[in-house]
């Protein structure tokens, strides 16, 4: 038997057991909490560029 195999007769022996009860079977069995994964950060857009003209880049266009 691979490990496949029993990883697969262990979700068809839980599939109508509920959850609180599989959550306790996985722990007895030493199975941990699952981490979660960082979220990436939501980035603000850049604000619209301004149509200011008294605005003055610093960039010299060659």
């Amino acid at each position: 038997m691979t490990s496949g195999d029993a990883i697969q007769r262990m979700a068809e022996a839980l599939a109508d057991v509920p959850e609180a009860d599989r959550i306790e079977a996985l722990r007895g069995l030493g199975a941990k909490e699952r981490e979660q994964a960082p979220r990436p950060e939501r980035r603000t857009p850049l604000p619209a560029p301004r149509q200011d003209s008294g605005i003055v880049s610093a960039v010299e266009w060659v």
